[in-house]
Order: structure tokens, then C-alpha cells, then sequence
């Protein structure tokens, strides 16, 4: 005879049904806990909740701190990028002038202190700016006839640096918790596959019952949560299909290799835009752009590692 090499019974079907997905999961698992509970009358069905109550409360504070740290990162995000608009739209113009008073545009003074005149300031990148807003400050700070201008630039640095450390800081987070979760997810996956198996050894001919600790349902329904997960071989590109894209989806890509991603309409369309750079490990948000119809979206991802297999997530936001 053949060798068995899969006996789906032996199978975690609540693994498998959640595929994971947080919102999937929370689900099944408040509905396993919420029966257990109702049933905690019968000391055996009792000594299953006290086992599974640990994982279900790391599986909901595990979201809740993904969900907050998500929050976070968008307010910090948007003070930043509030400080940078300031920069450029106020407080610039306003160090311009009172620079141009000691050193007239154009004069050796005010190229030594933009070197790369306002280039960087208006049209660089978040990096560049605050480079260019560096070097402004540190030169000025040595000039002592821009004694009255130095100090506001220096203040403004201050506080443009702490909003964007505070911003790095909680992509950091984010990035943990997303892994958090993922392992809160799983955990709750294997604890709550155990006690199906005691429940199925107190009720053997009660399939009604067995089936009344379980999210049945949920856990048959197939549509793909918001979080798909995957690997990338080197040098390649992958690309999958959703039918979930509206005209303000973004979807959050996080990779442990560099890569680019690319959204389009199709898989073969010479169009499509330039790649989004995504580095390793840093979460980054990517916006679904104008490309026809929303109800057939490809998303594509390369792995620009010359050597190492990328495991990516995104999740839709």
C-alpha cells in the first residue's frame, strides 16, 4: 500500500479556517470562549475555560495593541508631515528674509549656507529636508552676525526631529505588534484545536454539541481576510489578484528583505507605475492608484535580494 502522506482529520481545521486573519480570528475565538463559559457548569468543560482564557485575552489584547500602535503611527505621521509643510510654506520664507538682510541672495554667504539652494528644501526627500534643515542650522549657529535667526532655526530642528524619531519609533512598534498578533493568533489556533479534541471525548455521539463550542461558519467561509502573508524567491517577482479594492484602499507591506511593489490593473499591463521601494523590515503603506476598474487589482511584489527568500505580509487598510 501507498504511504499516507496527509490525513486531513489530523488537520487544525480552526488553524486552517482562520488562515490569519485577525478579524477571523477574534471571531472564532470569543465564540469557543463565550461557549465554554456558558458551559462552565460541568467542571470538565470549566477546566477548558480556565486553559483557554489566557490565549483568547492575548489574542484580544495582542489586536487591540496592533490597532493603537496603528493609530499612533498615523497621528505621528500627520505632525510630521504638518511640520515639514510649515517648513517650507512659513517658517522658511520668514529665515529667507531675515537672512537675506546679512547676505543678499545669490552672495557667497547665502550660497555657503544653501549649498544646494532650495532644491532639497522644497522638492527632496523627507531625508533631504531634514539634511538640508541640519546643515542651515549648523552653519548659522557658527556665523555670529545670524544671531537672531539661528535660534529659531535650531528650535525648529528640535522639534522637526523629535516628530519624525517619534514616527520611525512607531513603525518599529507597529512591525512588533503585527508579529505579536500573528503568534497570539496561532497560539489561540492550537489551544483551541486541544479543546475540541476533549469536547469531542466528553460528547463522541453528539456532533450537535461539539459543533456548539465551535464557529463552524466562520470558519467555512471563504473569502480572504484583509491580511495575506507569503514568500518571494530571490531576484523573483509574485503577484496574486484581488476583488477587494475600492478607490481609497491602501494596503500595508511589510517584507524581512528589500523589495518593490507595484499595483495594477493587470497582470501583463506595461503601464502599470513605477515600484514603490519597500525596505526590510519597515512596514510601509502603499496606495492603490488610478488605474481603471477597482474590482481587479494585482498586487506585485519583487524580492531584490540576490541570494535570501523574502516572507512578506500586507495587510488592506
Amino acid at each position: 500500500m501507498p504511504a499516507i502522506t496527509q490525513w486531513l482529520p489530523a488537520e487544525n481545521f480552526i488553524r486552517n479556517g482562520v488562515r490569519k486573519n485577525i478579524t477571523r480570528a477574534l471571531a472564532v475565538s470569543w465564540w469557543h470562549f463565550n461557549a465554554l463559559t456558558a458551559a462552565r457548569a460541568n467542571p470538565a468543560i470549566l477546566a477548558l475555560l480556565i486553559l483557554y482564557t489566557p490565549f483568547h485575552t492575548n489574542l484580544v489584547n495582542a489586536s487591540a495593541l496592533k490597532t493603537g500602535s496603528r493609530g499612533t503611527q498615523k497621528s505621528d505621521t500627520a505632525a510630521k508631515n504638518l511640520l515639514f509643510l510649515m517648513m517650507t510654506q512659513e517658517k522658511l520664507p520668514m529665515w529667507m528674509q531675515m537672512i537675506g538682510n546679512i547676505y543678499p541672495i545669490g552672495s557667497l554667504g547665502w550660497i555657503n549656507l544653501f549649498p544646494n539652494g532650495m532644491k532639497h528644501f522644497n522638492t527632496g526627500t523627507i531625508a533631504n529636508k531634514l539634511l538640508a534643515l541640519q546643515i542651515l542650522r549648523d552653519k548659522c549657529a557658527l556665523d555670529g552676525t545670524l544671531i537672531a535667526v539661528s535660534p529659531l532655526i535650531t528650535a525648529f530642528y528640535l522639534l522637526i526631529e523629535s516628530a519624525r524619531t517619534n514616527q520611525q519609533g512607531e513603525k518599529s512598534t507597529v512591525a512588533i505588534n503585527i508579529s505579536d498578533q500573528q503568534s497570539a493568533i496561532e497560539a489561540m489556533c492550537i489551544q483551541q484545536f486541544s479543546s475540541y479534541g476533549t469536547i469531542v471525548s466528553l460528547n463522541p455521539n453528539s456532533p450537535t454539541i461539539i459543533k456548539s463550542y465551535i464557529a463552524v461558519s466562520e470558519l467555512q467561509t471563504t473569502p480572504h481576510g484583509p491580511i495575506y502573508t507569503g514568500k518571494v524567491n530571490a531576484k523573483k517577482i509574485k503577484c496574486y489578484v484581488t476583488k477587494k479594492a475600492t478607490p481609497t484602499t491602501k494596503i500595508l507591506v511589510n517584507c524581512d528583505v528589500d523589495c518593490m511593489v507595484w499595483i495594477t490593473d493587470s497582470i501583463n499591463n506595461p503601464n502599470h507605475p513605477i515600484g514603490g521601494y519597500v525596505p526590510a523590515g519597515v512596514p510601509t503603506t502603499v496606495a492603490f492608484p488610478v488605474l481603471g476598474n477597482y474590482n481587479n487589482r494585482v498586487f506585485q511584489i519583487q524580492n531584490l535580494s540576490l541570494i535570501t527568500q523574502g516572507n512578506y505580509s500586507i495587510e488592506f487598510l
